[in-house]
């Protein structure tokens, strides 16, 4: 087909061709309305003091800290916006999740038994820009230190405190996608598409109009 004929084409089939565009514009919001995806994820190890018997759990060895690190992390998570994952070990950028953080205690068991093993809580956060991670990372893990020492606080603690140690120190935040040059590139291709797609059905529809006034045509003579 010339490109005289397909402009005559989408003379005639301009609705046809004009529908498909809209329905291309209607995606090409949902392409512009991505927020550029960042994340982090870091440990908080409780750590007993050095000489000094665990206080929870007779015996001073690390797996004693487990039951502290659960009932800080239940604390942490008590009245707060911090977001639930269904599976322990699954990721808050996997799931789906753009603005939000988590924090639980790693379940190192199988598929049917859960098993707490280890003193840690698992701080995972997600949001639109790399400072905003690190600010809501950097508050996460200072709740978790308050409420540590409230715990052992309320407790009627003496002497040395458990203290927490968060690994790495200084975590790596990875960029997930969405930037504006990003945004630009898949919407002029969304685009592209759009307008051949236009072109496709209006050549479509034009050729099945001629199809059916030939079958009049022929069942008149």
């Amino acid at each position: 087909m010339t490109p005289k004929t397909l402009l005559q084409v989408l003379r005639r089939r301009w609705y046809a061709a004009v529908a498909v565009l809209l329905i291309g514009f209607a995606g090409l919001g949902a392409i512009r309305s991505l927020d550029p995806v960042y994340w982090t994820q870091a440990e908080v190890s409780f750590v007993a003091p050095d000489g000094e018997p665990a206080y929870w759990v007779p015996g001073g060895d690390v797996a004693s800290l487990v039951p502290f690190a659960a009932l800080v992390e239940r604390r942490v998570n008590d009245d707060s916006d911090s977001v639930n994952l269904v599976l322990s070990r699954g990721t808050l950028y996997g799931a789906g999740v753009k603005h939000g953080y988590s924090v639980t205690l790693p379940n190192t068991g199988g598929q049917w038994t859960k098993s707490f093993s280890r003193p840690v809580l698992a701080v995972q956060v997600v949001d639109s820009s790399a400072e905003r991670v690190n600010e809501v990372l950097s508050a996460v893990i200072k709740r978790i230190q308050e409420e540590s020492t409230a715990l052992q606080k309320e407790t009627d603690v003496h002497g040395a405190l458990i203290t927490t140690v968060t690994t790495p120190s200084s975590p790596e935040i990875i960029f997930g996608g969405g930037t504006p040059t990003d945004r630009i590139k898949g919407a002029s291709v969304w685009l592209a598409l759009a307008g051949a797609a236009a072109l496709a059905v209006a050549a479509t529809v034009e050729r099945q109009i001629a199809r059916r006034r030939g079958v009049h045509r022929g069942a008149g003579q």
